[in-house]
């Protein structure tokens, strides 16, 4: 059981690593953009914009927020007497701590949950990771 936590340790870490090096991608192509429309000429797009705006992230970070999920769904299938090795309100606390999911992105993006007043959270880690719903706008 503590190979599984350490798992879903390592893996939170890694997921965290890779939204900083996203958000540090993100803050250095809006300085490029900002520069390239001062140099621009009235109605020519920007290039910047244009060429770099990477999706891959965003995708990247959700799958790995999934893999988190499902390791921790595979470990509880595994565990005697399907005792959950972490309590499911601590992987809650885990996501919504983690920085990676953002409960108001969340509900703005899914209209259905907000409409249902269902727990954003709650709702992703049980549904959205699953139909591969955007966790936050990264």
């Amino acid at each position: 059981m503590g190979d599984d936590v350490e798992t879903l340790r390592a893996e939170l870490a890694e997921t965290q690593a890779r939204l900083r090096e996203a958000q540090g991608e993100l803050a250095r192509l809006v300085r490029l953009a900002e520069a390239d429309l001062q140099r621009r000429r009235p109605g020519e797009q920007s290039s910047v914009v244009a060429a770099s705006v990477r999706r891959p992230a965003a995708k990247d970070v959700a799958a790995r927020i999934a893999r988190l999920v499902q390791l921790y769904r595979e470990a509880l299938a595994a565990s005697p007497n399907g005792a959950p090795v972490i309590g499911e309100d601590t992987m809650l606390r885990w996501l919504e701590t983690s920085g990676l999911f953002d409960r108001d992105f969340y509900l703005t993006c899914n209209g259905d949950v907000a409409s249902a007043g269902a727990d954003p959270t709650q709702h992703y880690f049980n549904h959205g990771y699953a139909e591969a719903r955007p966790p936050s706008a990264l």
